[in-house]
């Protein structure tokens, strides 16, 4: 070999040792195995059965219905609640009315005769707490019977709610007071039917206030009294 063949080729083994390698290219990717997790499994299946029985709820309650009872006239507060008063509705389920404690229609004579413990109204329905057994005062007031002969008491009928006054009245024959006659403040709670033992009179109740209840029973015992309507309704 030539001096001059042997320069090049040492020149050449220079130049390569110096050149930068290049990587070599990455090989074909290993496919991996997908890992599976139970808990999230059975989640998904649990969330899958959930959706069905909600589906099948939905499904079995759409269109079904119950039965309540409401009010088909307006019935005064203090007043019977009478057969005719009474209506059987229809309800449809999941309507969130359960809330209002309706009566289902079943135990409609359970309910026929009772007090109104306030005013109801046609179409509301009837709840326990719409009717008592027997009406009773709230605090600090009392109820008084008055037994009233037509001369004594409007002609015109009395209602539960009516404002009424209760007017001490002289004695048959004698003459009128010279001032204001004694009178008491009154609320209609019940009218009575007429007849009976006592005659053409009726017996109202009113409610007044506790500190009147005596003056006015000791008033109505002498039957020296007479009823003043003020006004339909209370405000």
């Amino acid at each position: 070999m030539s001096s001059g063949t042997k320069v090049a080729s040492q020149d050449q083994q220079v130049r390569s040792a110096t050149r930068p390698q290049r990587p070599a290219p990455p090989g074909p990717l290993k496919p991996t195995r997908a890992r599976r997790r139970p808990a999230l499994i059975a989640l998904g299946l649990a969330l899958v059965a959930l959706s069905v029985l909600a589906s099948v709820y939905l499904v079995s309650t759409l269109g079904r219905t119950y039965e309540v009872l409401a009010i088909t006239n307006d019935v005064p507060r203090g007043t019977a609640v009478t057969p005719t008063d009474i209506g059987i509705v229809e309800l449809p389920l999941g309507t969130g009315s359960a809330l209002l404690d309706p009566i289902s229609a079943d135990e409609i004579s359970q309910y026929e005769g009772k007090i109104a413990a306030t005013d109801l109204k046609k179409g509301q329905l009837l709840t326990p707490a719409s009717v008592v057994d027997e009406l009773r005062p709230p605090a600090g007031q009392s109820i008084v019977g008055v037994a009233l002969a037509p001369n004594q008491r409007p002609d015109t009928g009395l209602s539960a709610g009516d404002v009424v006054r209760v007017v001490e009245t002289p004695a048959t024959g004698g003459e009128p007071p010279a001032g204001a006659p004694f009178s008491i403040p009154a609320t209609v709670v019940r009218v009575g039917q007429p007849g009976g033992s006592i005659g053409d009179q009726v017996v109202i109740d009113v409610q007044v206030e506790s500190a009147n209840a005596a003056a006015l029973a000791a008033r109505a015992a002498t039957g020296r009294v007479a009823l003043v309507l003020d006004s339909t309704r209370q405000g």
